[in-house]
């Protein structure tokens, strides 16, 4: 089993408080709306696999995909798979378990500061801006070796359009 961690760090706008930040975040379907490669979503009950806080605390969807297999939509299919998101004071939590032991967690936070608050600190290896909110993304990806690339490549691009769209809304 691969593991890869994923690090999308995208700045705010100037003009959006960090509440509304967070409140776009916490928006789960708006979330789900703005990736390119999610057709369809519905609530759904936890799967047996889920922890005891992820079934008790979260609120789960079922989620339909279309990938492309091949450059260009040549090969196309769709993949569906059960997803959690769990709301946290500054962002969300969110853990997919899809198909072949495909297994993703992702902890999306709004960090910086605001005008007339204090610099965060800086974190070693984390390239943030000095200035304003930012979108942290963080991911914990788990699969085969095989399917590594191709499932961490489709995440980086959709989650990138992902983070451009919440900043845009």
């Amino acid at each position: 089993m691969g593991r890869s961690h994923i690090v999308h760090i995208t700045p705010v706008p100037a003009g959006i408080s960090r509440e509304a930040a967070v409140a776009r975040l916490h928006d789960h379907v708006a979330m789900m709306q703005l990736n390119p490669l999610i057709i369809r979503h519905e609530l759904c009950e936890a799967p047996p696999v889920a922890t005891k806080d992820e079934a008790e605390l979260a609120t789960w969807y079922s989620i339909t995909d279309v990938i492309n297999y091949l450059p260009g939509g040549i090969a196309k299919g769709e993949v569906s798979y059960k997803a959690c998101f769990y709301n946290l004071s500054d962002g969300i939590q969110t853990h997919v378990f899809a198909p072949a032991g495909v297994d993703i967690k992702s902890r999306w936070s709004i960090g910086g500061n605001e005008p007339g608050e204090p610099r965060e600190p800086s974190e070693l290896g984390v390239d943030k801006p000095k200035e304003g909110l930012y979108i942290k993304e963080e991911i914990e990806l788990k699969c085969n070796m095989l399917m590594g690339a191709f499932v961490k490549r489709n995440l980086q691009n959709s989650h990138r359009e992902v983070h451009d769209k919440i900043i845009a809304k």
